[in-house]
């Protein structure tokens, strides 16, 4: 009773004033079809014995840290200082929500505009935003705004090699808008760059815009600029989808010719949290920025010349633009861009760059003693470009391998099987720099006994 916020007496006198004699005399005049039964509630817990039955249903769940997670597919398990998580539990940080009044929210806003800078700067961008959901929406809302600088009504390009989860969402929204999209399937588990060109091509100045993958869902890198080149030929834009921490390394996507670059942070410093809350980005070139979604801070000064920041460009619904918006997104991400921004923070160009020079390094390890393997349950490796991402092909189902591993404490990947059923025998791994030459050592021994 303790989190009830008002009293049998209270709930009394409200009814009282209103004319009711109780809550159902209240909502007696809505039909029975629209009213719930009355629930089976069981009786309520002491906070003692609540919190019992919580730690009991806890300790179920197998944590990272007491397991050697080689899982990926758009959740990366980094290495995260110490001191994003003391800084981000800082009280004016973790409580503070929407920063509508700039003037108590300096602080707030100055660090969601060194998060855009960032996300920006590691993109190849001139801009970026803040507060987008998670990697889905933030394809849905960087392929809308291409389809709103177009202008035109031609099929969205999309390359299948993109994150199936992303696909989904893309199809959802598309679908209720009554907007088309075409997805070119992947070519093996490489986008198929030449597929996506011949179809632009012959979309003609139809075509709103290609998105791919950079790197894919299978990890795949590949240089995109000469379809970019095309596409802007013919007045079509380039939405590139891929987690930033890959660009602290990589050569960054709006460098290659990207216009739009989205997807999801949650690779900068944001921990798994069992799926979320996440961090959806989208960065630019300038000329979209008035196309872009969610929220914008701009640096300016005030009455006394002082550096100052603000929302600006606020083209959300709530912002009074009601059916005019460019986006419906109206919550607020900025606690988890600010674990991104003390994130990069704190490891700089030269941390991020070592970072990933790290996984890529690591991943090459395993790639190449699985290659090694003879018999056991691997199948082969195929080969092509990779970041820290890459698919192995089992003589078994991929699951019943993924259980040997995890017999042996290992998270040994993500089943493709989930995703389409002819991939059962193929596993999506994943190495990031925090797993180890043992760790390693014991996935390849497991997989070679299986």
């Amino acid at each position: 009773m303790s989190y009830l916020p008002h009293s049998e007496a209270e709930r009394a006198a409200m009814l009282a004033e209103v004319g009711a004699k109780s809550l159902d005399d209240l909502f007696k005049h809505l039909p029975a079809e629209v009213k719930c039964p009355p629930l089976d509630v069981p009786q309520g817990l002491g906070e003692m014995e609540l919190l019992a039955e919580m730690q009991r249903l806890a300790a179920k769940n197998r944590a990272t840290n007491e397991l050697a997670c080689f899982l990926g597919g758009g959740a990366y398990d980094h290495f995260i200082p110490p001191a994003v998580m003391e800084l981000i539990s800082r009280g004016e940080l973790y409580t503070a929500y929407t920063p509508y009044q700039p003037e108590i929210s300096q602080g707030v806003l100055q660090l969601i505009y060194e998060y855009q800078t960032m996300i920006a700067s590691l993109c190849g961008c001139e801009v970026a935003n803040a507060s987008l959901y998670d990697g889905g929406t933030a394809l849905v809302e960087g392929v809308q705004m291409a389809v709103r600088q177009s202008g035109r009504t031609g099929a969205v390009l999309v390359d299948g090699a993109i994150h199936p989860y992303y696909l989904d969402t893309l199809k959802t929204v598309f679908g209720a808008m009554g907007l088309p999209i075409e997805i070119v399937p992947p070519a093996g588990f490489k986008t198929d760059l030449p597929g996506l060109q011949a179809k632009a091509k012959a979309a003609g100045e139809a075509l709103p815009c290609v998105a791919l993958g950079y790197p894919n869902f299978y990890g795949s890198i590949e240089d995109f600029s000469g379809l970019a080149a095309a596409l802007h030929e013919q007045g079509s834009l380039l939405v590139a989808v891929g987690a930033p921490f890959a660009y602290g390394l990589l050569k960054p996507p709006g460098k290659v010719g990207a216009d739009i670059v989205c997807g999801e942070a949650q690779s900068l410093g944001v921990p798994l949290q069992f799926g979320g809350p996440y961090l959806g980005y989208v960065a630019s070139t300038s000329a979209l920025v008035r196309r872009m979604p969610g929220r914008l801070v701009g640096q300016t000064v005030d009455v006394k010349g002082q550096r100052a920041f603000t929302l600006t460009l606020q083209a959300r619904e709530q912002h009074i633009r009601r059916e005019k918006a460019t986006s419906n997104i109206c919550t607020n991400e900025a606690l988890c861009a600010m674990m991104a921004h003390f994130y990069v923070s704190c490891l700089g160009h030269a941390g991020l760059r070592r970072a990933g020079e790290l996984c890529i390094a690591q991943a090459d390890l395993l790639r190449r003693k699985l290659r090694g393997l003879s018999g056991g349950a691997l199948k082969s490796v195929p080969e092509y470009a990779i970041f820290h991402e890459f698919v192995v092909e089992t003589r078994a189902p991929a699951a019943e391998v993924l259980n040997a591993l995890l017999q042996k404490k290992i998270l040994g990947g993500l089943d493709l099987g989930r995703f389409d059923p002819a991939r059962k025998h193929q596993l999506l791994v994943c190495v990031t720099e925090k797993r180890t030459r043992a760790e390693i050592d014991a996935y390849v021994d497991v997989v070679s006994k299986a």
